[in-house]
């Protein structure tokens, strides 16, 4: 004989009942000399409607199957499971190897004549009351969003912030220090991928304690609007009461607005830049028909940085198999295809430069020497733009004028700060554009 004992929720109240039913069946199966205990099955905080999470029952239906259980016996149907489907299934599986289930409060043996019948009716009046259930505590939920209460919002599930004793919001000083570095590392030039890869080098651990970050989770962090101090309600919902499956909320369901509802992380124009950016990127992307933004890497800096102004579309790095000038890294349109006459096809672009690499990396640093020689001029002061990133931009590219002066050689942390892109013109020349909006022909 086994039993099988369920409670889904960790509640005062819910884990007396709990220990109750442990005490009642060990007690009762023991005290009974033509039963052979073969263990006591318990969940514990888990719902009834799904079974995959069920871990202690799956692991009571496995010995069922095994042979080792002649008789279940449990308190009620709703403890055996709320989901009328799945319950009736493995219950019918236990008929199959002849294991009777017997429940307390209903009087019932599933192997009676009648006991399906009334299986079925009683486990569907289970899942209808799970199904009400769920409705009244989406009710109560909703109503905290409608009154704006950052109580009702999880606090384990962002990086940076914890609960008080009293249901409010508080900075995890620790993990704010993770979030301010992603939003300057962003800011910074640095992609979403590379800044998950350099905070898991460096065992950054997660708010929920991991330490394998990806880039999911630092654009979850830069688009978050907690971090300025602000909660959106009800992003996400159940769409299912039996699945507990959760979708985003894209307009199905209102999604209140609280500003100013708990203490911020960032100040509200970084966290207005990064969105500004973000959305800058995604644009620049569409463009230049790129898959993504951040193609560079330290090994590769211009890689997705250099465009044909012909066609719009990003220059490639090849290597050259001539014999004149074999083994020689230069950049060409990658939509140049080019024939013994010239270009092949009609859709093919007509720009064929080739340029050297070397030529590439001169052009940037004159155009950087420029700015410093003229940042009276081209850096002056005449007021603001109007657009907040540009603004941002200028007094950032001013700032890196002043600390760096004079280069031979740029650092990849400088270029992927201050450089937005490389056009080669029709006519072979290059023209370098600058993030704050400065573009210098060559």
């Amino acid at each position: 004989m086994a039993a099988y004992c369920r409670v889904s929720s960790s509640s005062d109240e819910q884990l007396s009942s709990y220990q109750a039913q442990l005490r009642n069946y060990d007690q009762y199966i023991r005290s009974r000399p033509d039963f052979s205990l073969t263990g006591i099955f318990a969940d514990e905080g888990i719902s009834g409607t799904d079974l995959k999470k069920r871990t202690a029952f799956n692991e009571m239906m496995q010995k069922a199957r095994e042979g080792q259980i002649d008789l279940i016996i449990t308190k009620s149907i709703s403890r055996f499971g709320r989901n009328t489907l799945d319950c009736l299934k493995c219950i019918r599986e236990l008929k199959q190897l002849n294991v009777d289930v017997f429940f307390e409060k209903e009087n019932v043996h599933s192997n009676n004549k009648d006991g399906e019948i009334l299986l079925t009716l009683i486990s569907a009046v289970a899942q209808n009351e799970s199904m009400n259930q769920s409705e009244n505590v989406k009710w109560g939920i909703r109503r905290k969003y409608e009154r704006k209460s950052v109580r009702s919002v999880p606090s384990g599930k962002f990086l940076g912030y914890r609960k008080d004793q009293q249901g409010n919001l508080i900075i995890n000083e620790q993990q704010a220090e993770t979030v301010k570095r992603i939003y300057q590392a962003f800011l910074h030039g640095l992609g979403t991928f590379q800044i998950a890869t350099i905070l898991t080098k460096e065992n950054v651990p997660m708010a929920y304690g991991g330490k394998e970050w990806c880039a999911s989770h630092i654009l979850k962090v830069l688009m978050n609007e907690k971090y300025q101090g602000d909660t959106r309600f009800q992003k996400t919902f159940n769409t299912d009461y039996l699945t507990k499956h959760r979708a985003k909320n894209l307009g199905q369901l209102p999604q209140p607005y609280l500003k100013d509802s708990h203490p911020a992380i960032i100040d509200r124009k970084t966290w207005s830049l990064v969105q500004l950016e973000l959305v800058r990127q995604k644009q620049f992307v569409d463009c230049h028909s790129i898959d993504k933004f951040h193609h560079h890497s330290e090994q590769c800096p211009l890689s997705g940085k250099i465009f044909c102004q012909t066609c719009g579309h990003p220059f490639a790095l090849r290597q050259s198999f001539r014999k004149r000038n074999y083994g020689q890294k230069y950049w060409v349109c990658r939509e140049y295809r080019a024939g013994r006459y010239g270009p092949v096809g009609p859709d093919c672009c007509s720009n064929g430069h080739r340029v050297p690499a070397e030529d590439i990396d001169r052009v940037i640093i004159s155009s950087w020497n420029e700015l410093v020689d003229r940042r009276r001029d081209l850096l002056r002061s005449t007021g603001k733009t109007g657009d907040q990133l540009t603004d941002y931009r200028i007094m950032d590219l001013k700032r890196q004028v002043r600390k760096y002066g004079h280069l031979r050689v740029m650092a990849y942390d400088l270029l992927i700060r201050v450089l937005d892109h490389v056009e080669i013109r029709a006519d072979g020349k290059l023209s370098v554009i600058f993030l704050a909006g400065i573009r210098l022909d060559r």
